[in-house]
């Protein structure tokens, strides 16, 4: 076992061992926030958040699961100004479907610092498509995190998305479960386009032995795909999120230039209360959003590592470097 590996598995127990109750920073406090923003590298970057509303502006669709509450762009902006994050990737919901307005003028409104990733319909004609080039967006997002219906039709839609982002130069982000992304790997890994797995490539807090697990790491270490490390609190309890380090660390452990971190703001759920209507507001997670970086910045004590996650990889995939 070589020394970084070994220097990975400490820091899991590390993690896993701290006191819930006793997190590094008192984040109600001023000074505490600007002792976590020291830590932040200059251009670092949130890959992944959502705008939501106004709703009479940007009406949601009726196939939707839920409705979420509204989240504005300068809450977004007051957020990573407390973080010292520099930097934001929105990414379209899927109560928005193909319509992408709300995120366009987001788009507009953060200027060069943000980028955006979209939902296509099958049938965009190449002048949407460079509209939206145009407006910041660098990838199409295919969202189905609960599994498909029809694995071949899902193949055939993960290679059509391939090589239409590849004519771009975008990549395609996909929200899929874990088993599902490692039975697509093979469609993957021939895509002239790269891919971004969104939140822990569709993990659950089960460890590396899961379905799927050995073939992620595949494609992290090829260069195909990148991991994000986003909403871990989907699959785990906060302020440790048991479970969820060790994937992190095995997939920083892979190939470091291919991870990516996310706050998954504002923490929209993926489904309502069955009790519920869809026409009922369903709550955010409530989440820490300055102890889930921490976290996230205690895994990665290296600079060099915490560079590359949180300036450099998001700065060529997303063509910062090229603004």
């Amino acid at each position: 076992m070589n020394s970084r590996r070994i220097a990975l598995k400490a820091m899991v127990a590390g993690v896993a061992g701290m006191a819930i109750g006793s997190p590094t920073f008192a984040h109600d406090q001023n000074e505490e926030l600007k002792k976590l923003r020291s830590l932040m590298p200059v251009n670092s970057c949130d890959c992944h958040s959502h705008i939501v509303g106004p709703y009479d502006k940007y009406p949601m669709v009726e196939s939707r699961a839920y409705t979420p509450p509204m989240a504005s762009v300068s809450e977004l902006r007051k957020l990573h100004k407390e973080l010292g994050i520099d930097r934001s990737v929105l990414i379209q919901p899927s109560f928005y479907g193909t319509d992408n307005r709300c995120l366009l003028d987001a788009l507009r409104e953060l200027g060069p610092s943000s980028r955006g990733v979209a939902v296509v319909a099958p049938d965009a004609t190449e002048a949407e498509l460079d509209n939206l080039k145009k407006s910041g967006i660098v990838g199409i997002r295919i969202n189905q995190p609960s599994g498909p219906r029809d694995s071949n039709g899902l193949s055939a839609l993960i290679d059509r998305a391939g090589r239409q982002a590849a004519e771009l130069g975008w990549h395609v982000q996909v929200f899929l479960p874990m088993r599902v992304i490692g039975s697509l790997a093979p469609t993957i890994e021939r895509s002239p386009a790269p891919f971004v797995l969104d939140h822990y490539a569709g993990a659950k807090a089960e460890g590396t032995t899961q379905d799927g697990f050995d073939a992620v790491l595949g494609l992290l270490k090829s260069g195909k795909a990148y991991a994000k490390l986003s909403a871990p609190y989907h699959e785990a309890h906060g302020p440790i999120y048991a479970g969820m380090a060790e994937l992190a660390l095995e997939f920083i452990n892979a190939n470091p230039e291919r991870v990516l971190w996310g706050s998954d703001w504002p923490h929209t759920p993926w489904i309502r209360n069955p009790a519920d209507s869809k026409l009922t507001v369903t709550p955010f997670f409530h989440v820490d959003n300055a102890e889930l970086l921490e976290r996230f910045l205690e895994l990665v004590p290296e600079q060099s590592v915490k560079e590359k996650i949180l300036v450099h990889n998001p700065e060529t995939l997303f063509h910062f470097a090229f603004a």
